[in-house]
């Protein structure tokens, strides 16, 4: 854990350093016919749409909901209107489901997501997030994953919905997502042991 914590440190300098603190939590990866896409709960807004997208690519794969313990307009600002978006979106409410472990962070999400892949063989899942959450998301999942000895190609998919990485210390809502995200990485680094390299 301290070896990831050093890593998380010299990382979070390089990009202050750099000006790239916003572009460098910026990651994707693309996996073609997924068997499940799990999205993140919070800001439904811009994960909701990504997630339809690829359920509508992929009519195979089923849809996977993450559910905090309990819900407030910050963790899971439209909870209660996640299906009925989804069904006008054009999406099958037989290939939702909510996933049955409640979460209070990215780490409970990745488990409940662990727990559903291991138990129904899922091969290849995409993870649905916000652009500025995906570095700590994809890492999370990996190291979880990889640590329990679940064997499941992950893929990412964000969408930039607005934010400006390259300038992000310009406005408000990017400075406060990327000090919370790069606060994130380094507590998980500490906490949990996950590496931030993805």
């Amino acid at each position: 854990m301290i070896a990831a914590a050093g890593l998380a440190g010299t990382l979070v300098l390089a990009a202050l350093a750099f000006g790239g603190a916003g572009n460098t939590l910026l990651v994707s990866r693309q996996i073609d016919q997924p068997d499940a896409i799990v999205v993140l709960a919070s800001h439904e807004w811009e994960r909701l749409p990504v997630a339809a997208q690829l359920a509508r690519r992929y009519p195979a794969a089923q849809l996977l909901l993450t559910l905090p313990v309990d819900v407030t307009e910050h963790n899971c600002h439209e909870c209660a209107e996640r299906l009925s978006w989804l069904a006008e979106a054009g999406i099958d409410r037989k290939r939702v489901i909510v996933l049955p472990h409640l979460v209070t962070n990215t780490y409970d999400e990745a488990t409940a997501a662990r727990a559903f892949v291991a138990r129904n063989g899922i091969a290849r899942l995409v993870i649905v997030t916000s652009p500025y959450h995906g570095r700590r998301a994809l890492a999370t999942f990996r190291h979880l994953f990889q640590s329990q000895g679940v064997p499941t190609h992950l893929g990412l998919a964000t969408t930039l919905s607005g934010i400006d990485p390259g300038r992000w210390w310009l406005r408000r809502y990017d400075r406060e997502y990327v000090a919370y995200e790069w606060t994130g990485i380094i507590y998980y680094a500490i906490r949990f042991g996950v590496p931030p390299t993805v």
